[in-house]
C-alpha cells in the first residue's frame, strides 16, 4: 500500500511537471508572439518614416542641390528618433548625403552585398547584420526613391547599431526586459541580433534543434538548453516584416522551483490523511485479500486435477468474492475441458485420427522406463503418388482414412499408432518382440491387400510395404530404431513392394540369433 501511495506521488509529480512545461510553452508562445508584433510595428514605423523621407528628398535629388539635400536629411534624422545614422545613396552606389556628418561618409561609394541587394530589390529592404564603413556592427533599412514617373533614383536608408545600447538595442531592452524569460532575436542566417548579454550579439546561434524545427513552420515550441545547459521549454515565432526569429525561454530552474513548491504543499496537506488511510486500508486489505490469495493460489495451478475442490473450499464473505469464485470455478472447468481438447488436437493427425509425430514422441517418453523392448513398424502406401495423380487428392485422403481403420483393427490399444506424414505410418509396440511384430505386420499387409481398394475402383488394389525392427528404449535411442525400420521399409519397396522386411539394430542382432 505504501508503494501505491509512493507511486501515486511520483505519478502526480510527473503529471504536474508535464503540465508546468506545457503551461511554460503556452506562456513562451504568447510572449514571443507579443514581441513579434512589437518588432513588426517597429519596422512598419521605420518604413513609414523612410517613405516620408523619400518623398521629401526626391525634389532635391532632381535639382542637384546637394547642400539642401544634406540639410533635409539631417532634419529627417533628428525627427525620426529611430536610426543611428542615415544615408542617401544613388543607383551607382555613391553616398550623396549622410547624417550625422561626423561619420564623413558623403562622397564614398558602396560596393557591399547589402547595397547591391537594396539596389536590386528597389523596395523596402532590411539587411542582414554586417560591419559598416564606419566600423559599426549594424542592420541597414532602406526605402527606394522614385520620381513622379516611377523612375528609380536611389534609396534613403538608416542604420541600427547592434553592438551598443542605441536605438534598436534600447528599444528591444525596453520591450524584451523580463527577468522571467531568456530572449533571443536571430536573423534568417542564424546570427544573434539581440540578447541581454550583448557579447553574444553578432555570434551564431548554435542550437541544432531550432533549425530543424523552423525549417517547416513559422512558430512552435521545443526543448533548448538554458544558460546552465539544462534542457528547458522554449518557443519561437518568425516575424513578418524581417523574417527574424524571436525565441523566448523560461529557465528550467523556475519550473522546477514551482513544481517543488506544489509537491511540498501536497506532502504537508496529504501526509496525515495518508497515514490514517494507510492504516485503515492495511486492515481492510488483509481481510479482503485473504480469500483472494486463496483463489489466486488455486488459479496458479488451474490445470491440476484437485484444484476444483480447493476453489469450492474458499469461504466467500462478500459478494464480489462469491462472484469471482463462481467465475473462476466455471473457467477452471472449461479450461480442463479445453486443455484436453487442445492436447488431443496438438498430438493427433486430423486426417487419420492417429497420433502425429509429437504425440508419438511424448507418449514414448512416458513409457520409456517401463519396457525393455519395443518393436517399431514403418509402413508406406505403395504407388500412392500415382493414386493421387490418377484419382485426385480427395481419393488419396480416403485411401489414407481406410488404411488407418485397418491399422487400428490390427493393433492393441496400448500400441502407439502414428501417421508421420503423407502416406507414411509408424507403430510402436511396447513389450512386443520382433517375431510378434513381424507376424502382426504380415497380417496387416495381407488384410490391406485383400480389403482396401481405391474408392470408386474395385480393380485398383491398395498395397503397403512394411519395415520392422525392435530396440531396448533404455539402451538405444528411438531415432536410431526409426531409422532402422525406415531402412527395412526401403528394402521392402526396392524389393518389389507389398512385403514385410525385418532389420535388426546392431545391439539386437545377437538376441535375434538365440
Amino acid at each position: 500500500m505504501f508503494i501505491t501511495l509512493l507511486n501515486s506521488y511520483f505519478t502526480f509529480y510527473h503529471v504536474q511537471k508535464k503540465l508546468l512545461i506545457e503551461q511554460a510553452n503556452k506562456v513562451n508562445s504568447s510572449y514571443s508572439s507579443k514581441l513579434s508584433t512589437t518588432v513588426d510595428n517597429f519596422f512598419s514605423i521605420s518604413e513609414e518614416q523612410l517613405s516620408y523621407g523619400a518623398r521629401l528628398l526626391v525634389t532635391h535629388i532632381q535639382s542637384g542641390n546637394l547642400h539642401t539635400l544634406q540639410t533635409e536629411l539631417q532634419r529627417i534624422h533628428r525627427l525620426s528618433h529611430v536610426f543611428n545614422s542615415m544615408l542617401v545613396v544613388t543607383e551607382n552606389g555613391q553616398i550623396i548625403a549622410s547624417s550625422p556628418t561626423s561619420l564623413n561618409l558623403t562622397g564614398l561609394t558602396l560596393h557591399s552585398r547589402q547595397h547591391i541587394a537594396a539596389n536590386k530589390g528597389k523596395r523596402f529592404f532590411i539587411s542582414s547584420p554586417y560591419t559598416s564603413l564606419s566600423g559599426n556592427y549594424i542592420i541597414f533599412i532602406s526605402q527606394p526613391i522614385l520620381d513622379d514617373a516611377g523612375n528609380y533614383l536611389g534609396y534613403v536608408g538608416g542604420s541600427l547599431y547592434l553592438n551598443n545600447r542605441r536605438v534598436l538595442n534600447e528599444f528591444m531592452n525596453t520591450q524584451f526586459s523580463n527577468d522571467s524569460f531568456n530572449t533571443y532575436v536571430i536573423d534568417k542566417e542564424g546570427t544573434i541580433i539581440y540578447h541581454h548579454d550583448i557579447a553574444q550579439v553578432g555570434t551564431k546561434f548554435t542550437d541544432p534543434t531550432l533549425f530543424s524545427v523552423i525549417s517547416n513552420q513559422d512558430k512552435g515550441s521545443f526543448m533548448m538548453p538554458d544558460e546552465q545547459g539544462i534542457p528547458s521549454p522554449a518557443s519561437f515565432i518568425r516575424t513578418q516584416k524581417s523574417g527574424w526569429i524571436i525565441i523566448t525561454q523560461q529557465s528550467f530552474h523556475s519550473i522546477e522551483e514551482a513544481l517543488n513548491n506544489v509537491m511540498l504543499d501536497v506532502l504537508k496537506q496529504g501526509t496525515p490523511l495518508g497515514i490514517a488511510t494507510l492504516m485503515i486500508l492495511s486492515i481492510l486489505v488483509y481481510y479482503i485479500a485473504k480469500p483472494l490469495r486463496q483463489l489466486a493460489k488455486s488459479a496458479s495451478s488451474m490445470e491440476q486435477p484437485g484444484v476444483i475442490g480447493k476453489i469450492r473450499a474458499v469461504k466467500a464473505w462478500y459478494q464480489e468474492i462469491e462472484q469471482l469464485k463462481r467465475v473462476l470455478l466455471m473457467g477452471t472447468v472449461l479450461l480442463h475441458k479445453r486443455i484436453g481438447r487442445l492436447s488431443s488436437e496438438a498430438h493427433t493427425d486430423p486426417l487419420s485420427g492417429m497420433l502425429n509425430r509429437r504425440g508419438m514422441l511424448e507418449s514414448m517418453e512416458e513409457i520409456r522406463g517401463e519396457y525393455k523392448k519395443v518393436s517399431v513398424i514403418a509402413i508406406d502406401i505403395d504407388h500412392f503418388k500415382s493414386i493421387n495423380d490418377s484419382f485426385g487428392h480427395d481419393v488419396g485422403d480416403m485411401v489414407i482414412r481406410k488404411l488407418s481403420q485397418q491399422i487400428r483393427k490390427n493393433f492393441r490399444k496400448t500400441d502407439l499408432v502414428c501417421r508421420i506424414g503423407g502416406e507414411e505410418f509408424l507403430i510402436l509396440l511396447p513389450g512386443a518382440d520382433i517375431h510378434v511384430a513381424t507376424v502382426i505386420a504380415e497380417r496387416l499387409r495381407n488384410n490391406v491387400a485383400n480389403t482396401v481398394y481405391v474408392p470408386g475402383s474395385q480393380h485398383h488394389q491398395v498395397t503397403i510395404s512394411i519395415g520392422v525392427t525392435t530396440f531396448n528404449p533404455q539402451k538405444s535411442a528411438l531415432d536410431i530404431a526409426i531409422k532402422t525400420a525406415d531402412n527395412a521399409l526401403y528394402k521392402a519397396k526396392n524389393g518389389g513392394r507389398n512385403q514385410v522386411v525385418v532389420e535388426y539394430l546392431s545391439d539386437d542382432i545377437s538376441l535375434a540369433q538365440h
